[in-house]
């Protein structure tokens, strides 16, 4: 997979290799960015982040491979109300849904419903679908092997441990086998062609809601319900994935930069004074998302503690320091003034992307095999 090493021992120790994991080179593979986001102020720095980094990464890439390059456009979907990002990042203005049922994810398979119907035709003929806390390690390669996709597996979506859950939503008719078979990812990071994703978006949209609806599957897949709306859509659509271990770090259980092309900072991240790991406890030192839902990060955040070995960890500070640095009005995005953040946070405007309802679950600790 490229990242087999001892500092990323869960990554790269539960994935069967795949025949090939480069997919094709040349422009004709070129992609673009899709990213979806609502009009406040916890997404606002986090897709600015993002889009710093795109740029910067497709630079390098034109730079080092001005014929080859497969790197095209980002478009962030924005389902909401149009802010003054649409200045700054390339942005498709499209509906929220009228009722989230308290889950703003909700919108996301609508956004991309919405897409084909309101944004337009891209020159790419394939799509990234990302989001905003992905921050881009390297030039990127569309890593697809003809016309079939490919994902980031997720060890927390198991479609063979629900099987009348999968049956209730994707088919009566489905073997056990066709359910062992599903792919174990969500909607993120996933490269597709466009035409095949023109196709899921809908089927999405639909088996998502009826998901919510549901009290027990509701109950069963709680904030990742969307990732498994996708997961079944494209099983209703035959659309098929192969998987990409390599395309996404999460730190800090992945620890090395390895081969990996995004860092995805969902996780909090704590340590001593000594740079010691502290898992489920608040460190002397941390980074979390969440401290800065109602508000921007600082700039010049402060490294990890000199004895912290996680290599992505340090990596992030770093790609958020330059972010900060470089980015005009970096503490006011919105052009909210001062303390607009904690205003929208008390009227509960203000809500997680990374699943809507609350931080992911405790991620296991890594084991090799």
């Amino acid at each position: 997979t490229g990242v087999s090493d001892e500092t990323n021992p869960w990554i790269s120790g539960s994935m069967a290799k795949p025949a090939d994991v480069r997919g094709e080179r040349g422009a004709h593979k070129k992609f673009h960015v899709l990213v979806t986001t609502n009009a406040n102020v916890y997404q606002a720095w986090q897709v600015r982040v993002m889009h710093y980094w795109y740029e910067r990464m497709r630079e390098r890439c034109e730079d080092e491979d001005p014929d080859g390059c497969q790197m095209g456009g980002f478009t962030r979907i924005l389902h909401d109300k149009a802010d003054a990002l649409v200045d700054e990042i390339p942005t498709c203005v499209v509906d929220r849904l009228d009722n989230e049922m308290g889950f703003v994810v909700l919108s996301r398979p609508n956004a991309f419903k919405q897409y084909f119907e309101k944004c337009g035709d891209i020159e790419e003929d394939y799509v990234l679908m990302a989001e905003p806390d992905h921050l881009y390690l390297r030039p990127l390669a569309n890593l697809m092997n003809g016309r079939t996709a490919a994902a980031f597996p997720f060890f927390y979506i198991n479609p063979k441990g629900f099987p009348e859950l999968i049956r209730r939503f994707a088919g009566e008719h489905l073997t056990d086998q066709e359910i062992e078979d599903m792919d174990p990812i969500g909607s993120s990071p996933v490269f597709i062609h466009k035409e095949d994703l023109r196709r899921v978006a809908p089927i999405w949209h639909d088996v998502t809601l009826k998901i919510k609806q549901d009290r027990e599957a509701d109950k069963a897949w709680g904030w990742v319900l969307e990732m498994y709306g996708y997961t079944i859509a494209s099983k209703i659509a035959g659309v098929r994935h192969d998987l990409r271990p390599a395309l996404m770090a999460q730190p800090p259980w992945d620890k090395g930069l390895g081969e990996f092309f995004i860092l995805h900072f969902t996780y909090g991240m704590d340590y001593d004074k000594n740079g010691v790991f502290t898992p489920g406890k608040i460190g002397a030192w941390r980074f979390d998302k969440r401290s800065f839902m109602a508000g921007i990060p600082p700039k010049n955040l402060e490294p990890p503690p000199p004895g912290c070995d996680n290599e992505l960890v340090k990596r992030l500070i770093e790609m958020m320091n330059e972010a900060s640095a470089n980015l005009p009005n970096w503490e006011d995005p919105l052009g909210r003034g001062a303390g607009a953040g904690r205003r929208m946070l008390r009227a509960g405007w203000l809500e997680d992307p990374g699943g809507g309802v609350g931080p992911p679950p405790e991620r296991p600790r890594p084991s090799p095999g």
